[in-house]
């Protein structure tokens, strides 16, 4: 037991290093049609607490001047709950070493703020272009309705390696990723870990038993060889 406790702790850190993710609440719902039209259009890859995993490419760049970060990709996160915890994670090959940074961003805070209101006009008009076209293109189109709690999840992906291919180096190849919206239970476990939290409940109680049920075997037959002795 205390052997496997230690491989998983050695394990650890290699596999945090290939998962990147962040946490937030699900906004108040808002009037989508009036305020924010385009949205239906942007091609922009959905997640939904349904809908709630994408395989896709994502563009990396080294950090520069102009993006600090690496390159940005953009994702729309619908039908939501209010108040309810959310949890994005993103997790990709360690052969391809890249440092990501998630942010949720409400609709208000991206119109809002000329930086991230051309970033996203600018990565929208040229997803024909880029290689999640393919992926944005197979699915359906966010279909956000008149109302919904909404949020803008921005994926900045900076390559993290280093080369003496120069080809390599100016010409950052795509990122392979998956993408995961994970919705938490009473705000407190992520959906994904229902499973496994309950086969752990259930693994404990049937060991409860069963150990309880040994203990009693074990005991009755120690005291069968006293009792045959005093008779």
């Amino acid at each position: 037991m205390i052997a496997s406790y230690i491989w998983i702790l050695f394990i650890l850190p290699y596999v945090l290093g290939n998962t990147e993710k962040t946490m937030f609440l699900g906004p108040s719902p808002i009037d989508l049609k009036s305020s924010y039209p385009a949205l239906d259009y942007s091609r922009l890859v959905p997640l939904t607490p349904d809908e709630f995993a994408v395989r896709t490419h994502l563009q990396a760049e080294f950090p520069n001047g102009e993006s600090r970060h690496g390159k940005p990709s953009w994702l729309i996160l619908h039908n939501l709950n209010e108040g309810q915890r959310y949890e994005v994670r993103i997790c990709w090959a360690a052969t391809q070493p890249t440092v990501f940074k998630l942010e949720a961003y409400e609709l208000e805070t991206v119109f809002s703020t000329p930086e991230l209101t051309s970033e996203l006009s600018a990565y929208a008009s040229k997803l024909q272009a880029n290689i999640e076209h393919n992926v944005a293109a197979s699915l359906q189109p966010p279909g956000l309705g008149t109302e919904g709690s909404v949020l803008l999840l921005r994926i900045d992906a900076a390559a993290d390696f280093y080369t003496t291919n120069r080809t390599l180096m100016k010409n950052v190849p795509p990122v392979f990723v998956d993408i995961i919206l994970d919705p938490f239970i009473l705000n407190v476990l992520p959906r994904s870990l229902l499973y496994t939290v309950s086969y752990i409940i259930v693994v404990t109680i049937v060991s409860w038993f069963a150990g309880k049920w040994i203990s009693s075997w074990v005991c009755l037959i120690t005291a069968e060889p006293t009792k045959r002795k005093y008779q």
